[in-house]
């Protein structure tokens, strides 16, 4: 089974919408990812989505395993490159002790403030060949609410949950798979 059958089987995941950071190209951010995995074991991705925050991610990945399903936007330009690349030098499970990234990690970088917290991966593929029908998932945080996808929310909770029903649902319901990834302990944590 691929990692990406594998992702689209299980009752919650992680959805987001890939866009470029600071004039870095999808394709150049997944490799880098892809090479912290390779030689370290792990990567941090980071984001700041209000509807996956790191508990919220931490619940969800009391069901393991669990994966985040990247997708392209529904339209061309339709996410917007993230500007800003501070460089993140810690990370927190609980958002008190905080550690130092392991060693020889690839920089971990976007707009550090409050809000910024990262995805925690072990295994990370772009060689995939799917896509997803976002009607058969629901906001886990509100599982009435289907996804939503809007400007500074692009990465959220899943539950695999049929909303074709449900008013508010997005029109653009068919989303080609760019890549999946498996979420590792911590799974999700604040960034300083």
């Amino acid at each position: 089974m691929t990692l990406l059958e594998e992702a689209l089987l299980c009752k919650s995941c992680i959805v987001s919408v890939m866009g470029d950071h600071a004039g870095e190209g999808a394709d150049a951010i997944f490799h880098r990812k892809q090479d912290d995995v390779k030689r370290i074991g792990m990567t941090f991705w980071l984001m700041r989505s209000p509807k996956a925050r790191p508990r919220q991610v931490q619940q969800i990945c009391n069901l393991l395993p669990a994966y985040t399903i990247f997708v392209e936007p529904a339209s061309k330009g339709g996410a917007r490159a993230t500007t800003v690349d501070d460089r993140a030098r810690e990370f927190s499970n609980d958002g008190k002790l905080w550690r130092r990234f392991p060693q020889g990690l690839n920089p971990v970088t976007g707009k550090l403030d409050s809000s910024a917290t990262a995805l925690v991966f072990d295994m990370l593929s772009t060689d995939v060949s799917g896509v997803i029908d976002l009607w058969d998932y629901a906001d886990a945080a509100d599982s009435d609410k289907p996804l939503k996808f809007i400007l500074g929310c692009a990465t959220v909770c899943a539950i695999r949950k049929k909303v074709e029903s449900q008013p508010g649902r997005m029109k653009s319901r068919y989303r080609k798979v760019v890549a999946v990834a498996r979420l590792a302990e911590p799974y999700c944590a604040w960034l300083r």
